[in-house]
């Protein structure tokens, strides 16, 4: 049977504009060496190795001492070099992110794991959740020289990749999400408020006014999209997050380990990253 394709009210997207970032690439700190228009970007490490191991060939790779990295190669018959890079987990991705771009990147996607809490079960049953608006990020935006008036307030993802990944996943009849991501500057505050006892009642009074600017958009949380789609849009570029639902409930296990290991990967290789390759090498402005 067809699966159900789940749209929500089109928001008003942002349009690519001229960059506000004059950083050069011998400037760069940590990607020091040109990279090719298209990449995906993780926060986890070993999705990320795996990724460029198992679906990149004659690949080049380039490191700093701090722990990005980039790999670059080939996909399948694709005519362009496609890469991808590791980035921190957390707002210091911010770096990574704006200097990719500076290094010539012009189309970013994180491909990443949902950080909500509690998932419904239908979420880690292929699943793919694309997000199309991200909120909440304040301290970034505001050591960015952004004006006061922009923090918290959201970024729309690009429409030429959104573009590109709803056409893709009309192709294959996937299950899909359109979602707003607010930002996580502290992962366990917002994910569990009852970490801070003497503090839950104003995280719990931030999660309502979250909540309540969704206006029914079905909600993610992560670290680094946010950040990401700040990158872009000062960058005047494009970037796209897709998140992938794992196990981060259950205490005793890592959601790449155990029990939840072969469900998380089965989901990665079959669902998430050929689905994600192929709509970014799609992708042109």
């Amino acid at each position: 049977p067809k699966s159900t394709t789940i749209h929500h009210t089109p928001l008003h997207c942002s349009h690519i504009m001229a960059s506000e970032i004059a950083l050069t690439l011998d400037q760069n700190l940590f990607i020091r060496k040109p990279v090719p228009e298209k990449g995906i970007v993780c926060s986890n490490a070993e999705r990320a190795k795996r990724i460029a191991s198992e679906y990149l060939t004659s690949v080049e790779t380039f490191s700093c001492s701090w722990g990005a990295q980039v790999w670059i190669g080939n996909y399948q018959d694709a005519k362009e070099r496609i890469f991808v890079a590791l980035a921190p987990v957390g707002s210091g991705s911010g770096l990574v992110f704006t200097e990719l771009f500076s290094a010539g990147a012009k189309f970013l996607v994180r491909y990443g794991s949902d950080d909500v809490k509690n998932p419904e079960p239908y979420e880690y049953q292929n699943c793919v959740k694309l997000i199309d608006e991200t909120d909440n990020l304040y301290g970034y935006c505001q050591a960015s020289g952004v004006d006061p008036s922009e923090w918290g307030q959201s970024v729309m993802a690009s429409p030429v990749l959104l573009k590109a990944f709803l056409a893709e996943a009309n192709k294959r009849e996937m299950t899909i999400e359109r979602r707003i991501c607010h930002h996580l500057e502290n992962y366990h505050s917002l994910r569990n408020p009852n970490v801070y006892p003497n503090r839950n009642g104003i995280l719990e009074k931030q999660l309502a006014d979250l909540k309540q600017k969704a206006n029914g958009k079905k909600e993610s949380f992560d670290m680094e999209s946010a950040v990401l789609f700040r990158c872009a849009k000062d960058s005047g570029l494009h970037a796209l997050t897709v998140l992938q639902t794992v196990n981060k409930e259950d205490k005793d296990c890592d959601p790449y380990e155990g029990k939840h290991r072969a469900a998380a990967l089965k989901n990665e290789q079959e669902v998430f990253v050929n689905y994600i390759f192929t709509a970014l090498v799609a992708a042109s402005s």
